[in-house]
């Protein structure tokens, strides 16, 4: 199964490869303005390539970072110890059942749960 993989990685970069050196001529890239650059249209295709993955990157942080404040903040709830009695006196209008413990520590592993 590598080497398929391998091997699919290899011909994208070939062809990639290929498509880069076919395109080695100038072109010219308007601005506002009246504004213009000349290079050549691989070293564009590189840089808005770049540039998009710049900014997918910083677009995703906010989620990325509150999703590991709540792994954070469950992984720290499920490592304390529960003592069930007194889990009970100190919040009886609470819903939390110290058996759930395991459910969140899948939860927030990533893993499913069918109960």
């Amino acid at each position: 199964m590598r080497i398929i993989i391998g091997a699919l990685w290899l011909v994208l970069f070939l062809v990639l490869f290929a498509f880069a050196v076919n395109n080695t001529a100038e072109t010219d890239l308007h601005f506002f303005a009246g504004m213009a650059t000349r290079a050549p249209l691989i070293a564009l295709l590189l840089a808005f390539f770049i540039a998009g993955f710049a900014f997918g990157y910083i677009a995703l942080m906010p989620a990325w970072v509150s999703q590991r404040v709540e792994l954070r903040r469950l992984r720290r709830l499920t490592s304390r110890p529960v003592d069930t009695a007194t889990a009970a006196v100190r919040a009886p209008g609470s819903n939390f059942d110290p058996g759930a413990t395991d459910v969140i520590q899948s939860v927030a592993r990533g893993a499913r749960t069918t109960t």
